[in-house]
């Protein structure tokens, strides 16, 4: 059963995720959907309908499920920069030295921090 009223739509040859939550790929999309008598929208995060007054402006996912996704982004941000570096995104360690030699064949070693399946390279 489709939760958006008046749907039409067959979801037996739409996508798994449009099957799953019993929402066809337009009403997903859409600004405004009516379900249960009440103006509603999809969020994307969540992956149920909420009354509009839960969305800020056109955004696809509800103001709670926002805060928690910007919260973690601000939380990973600031770890990954490190708080003593005054430049951001660059490695503490290359600061001092912007050109490094290379071995006997003309090739540099480095690697790059926080990649294991990476973890050194040449560049030669």
């Amino acid at each position: 059963m489709i939760q958006a009223e008046k749907c039409k739509a067959y979801l037996t040859d739409a996508k798994r995720y449009h099957r799953r939550h019993k929402v066809c790929e337009h009403h997903a999309k859409a600004t405004v959907v009516l379900v249960a008598g009440l103006r509603q929208r999809f969020c994307q995060q969540c992956s149920r309908f909420h009354e509009l007054l839960e969305f800020d402006e056109a955004k696809r996912s509800c103001r709670r499920r926002l805060a928690g996704h910007n919260e973690r982004r601000r939380k990973n941000s600031s770890e990954s920069h490190g708080e003593g570096s005054n430049r951001k995104g660059v490695d503490p360690h290359m600061k001092e030295s912007h050109c490094r030699q290379g071995d006997e064949k003309g090739k540099i070693a480095t690697s790059l921090p926080g990649n294991a399946t990476y973890k050194h390279f040449q560049i030669g």
